[in-house]
């Protein structure tokens, strides 16, 4: 009996207020392959509306942090214990309601970054405001994640019982070329962006292990827009945690001894270790 095929989302998300720099890369995984069927730009509430229906079964990896430091909740909210808990304030605020919230804490306080950020020195602190600015994607993906919270997603590492949606992961694709040894540094602009661009493209299955099927028909798109290979790469890590999540470094859960709960309310970046490819 064939395997069921799964959804397969990878997303590039944008805070931008022109909001038309979200891209998309839909496909399905059938057990072995991931079949590439689309990758286009959407607008945030196109993106909230094509998750709510999406075919079940459904994996999404999201490139946006899905919550902010420890710190930065306790001086914002400081009742909230998870991370719906912020999703939910988020969804009643303005960008300038949260970023008069930011400015003041980051005057005493920095940019501190969240426990899962630690692992990975190319990320910025989810308050970062210049070059990138970090703070529109933070606050614009809390409001979808508020609005996806409702539909019965699961969104690790919170509490998945009876809660049978998409899985929403948490994801980016640099720490995902990183641990596939590809290049993820440059490879968005600078004078060598397009040969990067190109070294991800022809090595990324083999790299990463997924056969690919349809990769050809968006390799214009991908070559041109960064935007565009970012989504492929996360729907790449959407499969690999489909097919294995022990490839991923993943946070204690409450059964362990070394539990830390602050992964409740500061989510988690999944990202996968260093993938050895099948010979």
């Amino acid at each position: 009996m064939p395997s069921p095929k799964t959804t397969i989302l990878g997303v590039d998300f944008s805070g931008a207020k022109a909001d038309r720099n979200t891209w998309l890369a839909q496909g399905t995984y059938d057990g072995d392959s991931l079949t590439l069927e689309d990758c286009r730009p959407v607008s945030r509430d196109e993106l909230a509306a094509l998750l709510e229906k999406t075919p079940l079964p459904a994996v999404a990896a999201l490139d946006f942090p899905f919550s902010v430091p420890d710190s930065f909740a306790k001086f914002w909210a400081s009742d909230a214990e998870t991370m719906p808990d912020l999703w939910r304030i988020a969804a009643q605020l303005d960008l300038t309601e949260f970023i008069d919230v930011r400015n003041r804490f980051v005057a005493q306080n920095g940019e501190p970054k969240r426990l899962a950020d630690t692992y990975h020195p190319e990320c910025y602190s989810c308050l970062h405001m210049v070059n990138p600015n970090m703070v529109p994607m933070t606050f614009r993906g809390m409001q979808l994640l508020h609005r996806l919270w409702q539909t019965s997603c699961s969104v690790p590492p919170l509490d998945a019982a009876n809660r049978d949606g998409p899985v929403l992961l948490e994801a980016m694709p640099g720490a995902a070329l990183r641990a596939f040894r590809l290049p993820f540094k440059g490879y968005k602009n600078g004078s060598n962006a397009s040969q990067l661009r190109r070294v991800i493209w022809d090595q990324l299955s083999a790299k990463s292990g997924i056969p690919i099927q349809g990769l050809k028909n968006f390799r214009a798109l991908a070559l041109k827009s960064h935007d565009c290979l970012d989504a492929i790469v996360a729907a790449v890590v959407a499969v690999l945690w489909l097919r294995d999540p022990s490839l991923f470094r993943r946070p204690p859960t409450p059964e362990e001894d070394n539990f830390n709960p602050v992964a409740l309310l500061e989510g988690w970046l999944y990202a996968p270790v260093f993938i050895q490819p099948p010979h």
